[in-house]
Formats: C-alpha cells, structure tokens, sequence
C-alpha cells in the first residue's frame, strides 16, 4: 500500500564538518540519513565496521546502527534526517547494508535539488516571534521524491525469499498496525490493539517483537518522539503545546521521557535542529561535482 513508504522529514541542510562535530551516537541519531559531501571526508563507524564518506558519491546510512561520527580535519556537506511512517518499511530498510551509496551522477540528485534542501529548511523570517511560513511545498514534494527513488534502489537490494516469509505475517497483524498509526496519541492498551486481529495480547506482544524487533509499547513511543521531533524542528509551537499534540498533559513528563530517548531536551533538540539559517552554517550552493576535496 502507498502509505507503507510514507517519509517524515526532520531535519536537514547544509553543515561544515569540523572536530567539533565528533561523538557518541545518541538517540537524536535514531534516524535514516542522506549525505552528500561537497568538500572533505568523514569516517563513520557503524555496527559492522568502519566506513569514509568522500565526494563524488551519495550516502544513504541508517542512525540507527552509527556507533562513533569521527572528522579529523572538515567535511562540508548537503544532510537530511528522515524516519519512515510505516513499521513495513522501517523492517525493510533493517535489511540492508548499515551504509549504501552510489556515485552523485547515478543518483537523479541535481544541483536544484541542493537548493531546494536549503529552501525546505530555512525560516524565511528573521523575527523567531512571528510563525513559520513554509513557502517551499514544490521542494518538499521534490525532495520526498527524491528520497523514495533512493529507498527504490535500496529496496532491490532485498533477499526477495525473506520477504515472501515476512509478507504473510506481515498482513495478517497489519490491522492492528493501522490502528496503532491511527492511536498511538492515546497510547491505547495492548488489549484494544489485540483483539484487531483476533489475538490474545500476550502472544500478539510476542509476534510483533518477533516480526519488527521492538515491542508495541516502544513503538508507539517512538512514534510520538518523531512527531514531537518533527514538530519541534519545523515550528514555533512551545513545548508544552508539543507535548499535548503528542499526547503528554504535563510538559516536565514530556520533557523528561524526551530527554530519556533523544539525550536532550526538547529545547536543546530545538535549538540544534530548528529549520532555520542562524542553527547550521551554510555557503551559496553550488556544483558539487566542481567542488575540489579539502587536504587531509
């Protein structure tokens, strides 16, 4: 179905690279990344091993398997942090590589689509008072296109046998993922979610770990810290307004099982990931491909 591949994004830019950049990963990693670097070189070490993002190439990296974020001299690059909607494609991206990439030329990725990143995540307004005015929807709709053609590569890549044994399981308890999509604001009781397919609550836990690796409960949270990363990014709402949207009457018990999940607070998250000019350095953009490589 069409709303399996749907895309949230969180953030994104245009970002210089320096030591500075260097850490842990933490759970503001817990997403799938885009980079493109214009300039210089970073090394990654994932899960698996060690892995060098360079130019000339287009890196599609799942933060969920980053350990360490390692740049020993400067890497000025194009990023963007998206996680899926859907549990379905979150399992299938799981399937792949912890880092894939192809070269810039290959990727459908063009010089407009660079601007259009720093149009999509760039306040228009230099008053942080007045609200947000997203004037950009063609570019977002662009980028999201972009991104799904990526995700269409990768998803060749795929073991096509391990797919057809998930896909029967799959649908069989995806009604009750499409309530949990639907619900989990309320964060509706395991019993509720169950009985959508017909299952006793206790062997539906058991099957939905099984299948997606994460339990209902934790899904369901990690639904609501998306929505409250995505609404803290992109607007001026307060806190506490995020906080009820997703689903938190008391800002201070919103903040602190933020704060548990993301090793930030909302207000630090904001302050590091606000779609606006003065939170991420950025130059005119140009050819990448014309760009030289900074000196090791």
């Amino acid at each position: 179905m069409i709303e399996d591949y749907n895309l949230t994004l969180l953030s994104g830019g245009y970002y210089s690279c320096n030591p500075s950049w260097n850490k842990k990963a933490t759970g503001i990693d817990q997403c799938y990344k885009v980079y493109f670097p214009v300039s210089g070189s970073v090394t990654l070490e994932m899960d698996t091993g060690t892995f060098t993002l360079q130019t000339g190439r287009i890196y599609f990296i799942s933060g969920f398997r980053l350990v360490r974020q390692i740049c020993d001299s400067s890497m000025d690059v194009y990023w963007l942090h998206f996680v899926p909607e859907s549990i379905y494609l979150r399992y299938m991206l799981d399937q792949l590589p912890p880092i894939c990439s192809w070269p810039l030329q290959k990727s459908g990725w063009s010089k407009r689509s660079y601007e259009e990143i720093c149009q999509i995540f760039e306040d228009p307004h230099k008053d942080e008072n007045k609200p947000r005015v997203d004037n950009s929807p063609v570019a977002e709709c662009r980028i999201q296109g972009l991104l799904l053609s990526l995700i269409s590569r990768l998803l060749e890549k795929l073991d096509k046998k391990a797919l057809q044994n998930f896909h029967p399981e799959y649908y069989h308890i995806k009604p009750a993922l499409a309530f949990i999509n639907s619900n989990y604001i309320e964060n509706p009781p395991l019993s509720v979610i169950a009985a959508k397919v017909g299952m006793a609550q206790n062997y539906f836990h058991r099957k939905f770990k099984e299948l997606f690796g994460v339990t209902p409960f934790n899904y369901m949270l990690a639904q609501r810290m998306n929505k409250a990363r995505h609404m803290l990014a992109s607007s001026t709402l307060s806190i506490k307004e995020v906080a009820e949207t997703v689903g938190y009457e008391n800002p201070l018990y919103f903040s602190r099982v933020f704060n548990l999940q993301m090793h930030m607070t909302p207000s630090e998250y904001r302050a590091a990931n606000m779609w606006s000019t003065k939170n991420r350095k950025r130059k005119k953009p140009g050819n990448p491909r014309k760009r030289k490589s900074a000196k090791s």
